[in-house]
């Protein structure tokens, strides 16, 4: 199901963002990382505090958004031995730049990421138990 959102609607949604990011991160964006969340959920391991599962499943989702949708933003570098490679002063600047979407995220979809590590728990709970 796809939710539509007036423009007002996406301004308060992006309100807590700083303005170096408002400017970059789109609707697509954020329905993007909706639909990506649960595989990041369901590929973290259970740990023992719920804001390190949060840590590992959003880092892994702006990795892996940072890859897949903002790759463009990085400049590259030529190596003879693998082509066009990510510069690495680039790919820390711009990966530091969309960390700071994680609190927004943290807050987003604290839910989901609570029912997620709640049951992760629990199942780790039922294997040590039998």
């Amino acid at each position: 199901m796809k939710i539509i959102i007036t423009e007002s609607q996406y301004d308060r949604l992006l309100s807590e963002l700083p303005p170096f990011l408002k400017r970059r991160v789109t609707m697509e964006d954020l329905e993007w990382m909706d639909g990506k969340l649960n595989e990041f959920m369901s590929n973290t391991p259970a740990v023992s505090k719920f804001d390190n599962f949060c840590d590992y499943a959003l880092g892994d989702l702006l990795h892996e958004f940072l890859v897949e949708r903002k790759d463009d933003e990085i400049d590259t570098d030529s190596d003879p031995d693998y082509g066009l490679i990510y510069n690495d002063e680039s790919l820390d600047k711009i990966s530091n730049m969309y960390w700071e979407l994680r609190p927004f995220l943290k807050k987003r979809y604290n839910t989901r990421l609570r029912n997620a590590y709640e049951r992760k728990m629990k199942d780790y709970e039922n294997r040590r138990s039998q």
